[in-house]
């Protein structure tokens, strides 16, 4: 999983208008027009140690000079905002948050942070958006399959790593966002997928029994 600092550092290259990376109960007051990655863990474990974080979001709330506001945030499990997330646009805003429910990203990988840099750069950088923050976020969302009804996950990645090429072809790199099929079954051998928490509940995505047949 990206640290706090690699997404910092990717979201400046990116050209995304980054305003932090926050725990979900340390969110600021927010600003328009700017996007938080937020980790759904809160800042400390029930004991007061300090928690490393497991899953990122993104959130961001657009503002137009007509006064127009829209909210949206992005889980790539599909999954609707915590409750602090929530709070914290109503009041700032005073306005419903709605969310994506596409699950595009794979239990096969930590590519959480990938999607958010994706999604935060195709709705602030892209030159083919759109400027309409549910349009663009729909156009992005569209180029993926929802993982709760395909098993095509590798298409998922593929078009994921295209973000993080370089414009310059000399200078592109491979970047292996899949995890390879030797460290799945270690993990499924030392105690399987990790459950991930929101709200204080826990949530496990039951993987299936899929052959994958070559087709070659």
């Amino acid at each position: 999983m990206l640290t706090d600092l690699q997404i910092k550092d990717l979201s400046q290259r990116m050209n995304i208008p980054l305003e932090g990376v926050y725990f979900k109960d340390e969110l600021p007051r927010l600003k328009p027009n700017k996007t938080y990655i937020i980790n759904l863990q809160d800042s400390e474990t029930d004991e007061g140690y300090q928690n490393e974080g497991t899953h990122w979001t993104l959130l961001q709330v657009n503002k137009y000079p007509s006064g127009k506001i829209e909210p949206i945030f992005f889980d790539p499990y599909g999954a609707p905002p915590s409750e602090p997330i929530k709070s914290a646009v109503k009041k700032d805003f005073n306005i419903y948050l709605p969310y994506t429910t596409k699950d595009v990203q794979s239990l096969m990988n930590n590519a959480c942070g990938f999607y958010c840099l994706a999604l935060g750069h195709f709705i602030n950088a892209f030159k083919g958006r759109t400027n309409s923050l549910y349009n663009d976020v729909d156009m992005f969302m569209d180029m993926f399959d929802d993982l709760n009804h395909s098993i095509d996950f590798k298409k998922n990645e593929y078009i994921l790593k295209h973000f993080f090429q370089a414009e310059d072809p000399k200078l592109r790199k491979e970047i292996d966002v899949i995890k390879p099929i030797e460290s799945i079954t270690e993990e499924d051998e030392e105690g399987g997928i990790n459950p991930f928490k929101n709200d204080g509940k826990e949530y496990t995505k039951i993987i299936c029994d899929v052959k994958y047949i070559d087709q070659k």
